[in-house]
């Protein structure tokens, strides 16, 4: 009886305007952990400076966009992009997982007028939320570095939330299909740590073997970085749209499967 109940529940056709509490509910847990919730703001910034900076020195310059810029300057876009990975990992992925796999919290919510939608929804947006704040500091930080070198960064906060929204929503599909704790550190080492790597995040695409260029493409660690870059660097040109529509679309699809994926483990 409560399986039958709660396939009617999750199959209720809904707006999803009950997504907000989702997010409140959050913010009331995480009021006593704030320390927590912002060291995912200091990795990014320590590859900066050892690699940025540090490493930085023997390389000197590197190409972008037809133009040669300081490696500094490079990578530092790279790092905000991966600074709104580790919003979406950490809230769309890991507390989410264990929220649905061991802790029941969905259950319980589902047995209010909150839905499937509702809850994904709101732990996208949470997510999406976190990695903004992560990118508006690391913004800060790379304006009083002089790493932002054209009036165009004004763009770089709402790509960064273009971007955290799309990774968030794709780290709630692997919550969706992931099932076994033991299934996390094997998502960490074959998805998220080479997203992190081979996204262009440290290296110029150039660099890369032919064959491997069109790969990196497709990620979409890449595409928030390359956006990121152009911003910064001023280097404006139409393929901006083209990392603009992805991450849009990566957006929807993803939400749109999680939704179902969370929808189906919970009848199960």
């Amino acid at each position: 009886m409560i399986t039958v109940d709660i396939e009617a529940r999750t199959s209720r056709v809904r707006t999803w305007k009950r997504a907000p509490m989702i997010v409140e509910r959050n913010r009331l847990a995480y009021r006593h952990a704030w320390a927590v919730f912002v060291s995912g703001f200091f990795e990014p910034l320590f590859y900066l400076g050892a690699v940025g900076f540090g490493l930085g020195t023997f390389i000197g310059q590197v190409p972008f966009g037809g133009e040669s810029i300081p490696y500094a300057a490079f990578v530092a876009p790279g790092m905000l992009a991966a600074s709104t990975l580790n919003g979406a990992v950490a809230d769309g992925f890991f507390n989410p997982f264990f929220k649905l796999n061991w802790m029941r919290t969905y259950e319980a919510m589902i047995s209010t007028p909150l839905g499937v939608g509702d809850i994904v929804l709101g732990e996208i947006i949470w997510a999406q939320s976190r990695g903004t704040l992560y990118s508006a500091g690391f913004l800060i930080v790379m304006l009083a570095l002089g790493l932002i070198e054209s009036p165009w960064g004004v763009l770089a906060l709402p790509a960064a939330m273009l971007c955290s929204a799309a990774l968030s929503s794709g780290a709630m599909v692997l919550t969706g299909i992931t099932k076994q704790i033991s299934s996390l550190e094997k998502v960490m080492t074959l998805i998220v740590f080479p997203l992190f790597l081979f996204s262009g995040t440290f290296f110029p695409i150039e660099v890369y073997p032919a064959w491997l260029r069109p790969v990196v493409e497709l990620m979409p660690l890449y595409r928030g970085a390359h956006l990121l870059r152009s911003f910064t660097v001023g280097h404006i040109t139409p393929v901006i749209l083209l990392d603009v529509a992805y991450l849009l679309g990566m957006l929807v699809l993803c939400w749109w499967v999680s939704v179902r994926l969370v929808r189906r483990r919970m009848i199960l």
